[in-house]
């Protein structure tokens, strides 16, 4: 619940006042204006900007209605570090003064960031179009997230392709190694000849015996290299291409993009839209209806169906076409006659 439940607004000095309605509580004072519209965003993204930067991801999250929720203590722990407050206290305060301007909603311990827009019904309009506001500000966090996961990637792709560079080198050098080992074995056989080992002299044995254990020497490396793949196991055994990363995480980001243009679009049709001058409109009708005693469209849409009107519209249409058809028969009947005469 609020612990903060009255707010003066005090607007020559631009400041507000929230008192508890504990009286063990202090009161707070805070800036006044960040619960306003500025053209078409709230003057709140900013703050909100704030808090959700520091807790999507951990302690933010969506419940089974859509709803981003997090804990109202650690959002004013949170809130108070930023510019917005000085300290938890007025955190609270400010959280509250939000909830109270049907920003945001508090209930209980849990506090309501985002909630999804088609679970307002008709009546709840204007809150909708400040939770539209709420979503942008929540785009616009994900989209800095995004960007910096792509730079991250990007950064990890120039690595590996580096790393490629330096693995051209370790395959010249299994390529040097293969080379030694087939020139210690060229040795042994033009030592041995077509003879056994047993047949060697002194000599010949210990020249065979040491171009053998350089042989092996070269070979042991080799076996070490090429095995190496199959004794270190890939952590990622599955990963994608790093392009693809990138390409997902660009191709979301434009989607939220997109998402974030149509609801600044619904908030500046709410705050451009000329209710008092459609709602005139209305009773200007209905005053002419009264001077010419008929009765108002919408009385008309109440006392009289649908079908009725639809049917009567039809009849009309009938008349009017036989009427027509009759006219077309006496116009060509006089044609006729001229034409004989």
């Amino acid at each position: 619940m609020q612990r903060y439940t009255e707010f003066e607004e005090d607007e020559e000095n631009g400041t507000v006042v929230a008192r508890s309605q504990d009286p063990t509580t202090s009161a707070v004072r805070f800036e006044l204006g960040f619960a306003e519209w500025s053209e078409d965003s709230g003057n709140w993204e900013e703050l909100l900007q704030y808090l959700l930067e520091d807790m999507l991801g951990d302690e933010l999250s969506i419940d089974e209605d859509g709803n981003a929720v997090m804990d109202v203590e650690q959002a004013a722990a949170a809130l108070a570090d930023s510019p917005h407050a000085t300290d938890e206290q007025s955190a609270r305060a400010v959280i509250d003064y939000l909830a109270d301007r049907d920003i945001i909603t508090v209930d209980g311990s849990e506090l309501t960031v985002l909630r999804p827009p088609h679970t307002y019904d008709e009546s709840e309009m204007d809150r909708a179009v400040k939770m539209y506001s709420n979503w942008a500000a929540a785009f616009d966090t994900l989209t800095d997230r995004i960007n910096t996961a792509v730079d991250r990637v990007k950064d990890a792709q120039e690595r590996l392709e580096s790393r490629s560079e330096e693995t051209t080198d370790v395959t010249e050098h299994l390529n040097d190694l293969r080379t030694k080992r087939e020139e210690y074995q060229q040795e042994m056989l033009s030592i041995a000849g077509d003879r056994d080992v047993d047949d060697l002299d002194e000599d010949e044995l210990r020249r065979f015996n040491h171009a053998r254990e350089q042989y092996y020497h070269y070979d042991n490396l080799i076996e070490q290299a090429e095995t190496d793949e199959e004794t270190i196991p890939d952590p990622n055994p599955e990963q994608m291409d790093l392009g693809e990363v990138i390409e997902q995480l660009e191709s979301t980001e434009q989607s939220f993009k997109i998402q974030k243009q149509k609801l600044r679009d619904r908030i500046r049709t709410q705050q451009l839209w000329p209710t008092e001058a459609v709602n005139a409109s209305e009773q200007f009708t209905n005053v002419l209806s009264v001077m010419g005693n008929v009765v108002p469209k919408k009385e008309r849409m109440e006392q009289e169906s649908g079908q009725d009107v639809l049917d009567e519209i039809r009849g009309s249409s009938e008349q009017a076409k036989e009427l027509s058809e009759s006219t077309q028969a006496l116009e060509q009947d006089d044609q006729d006659i001229i034409t004989e005469s």
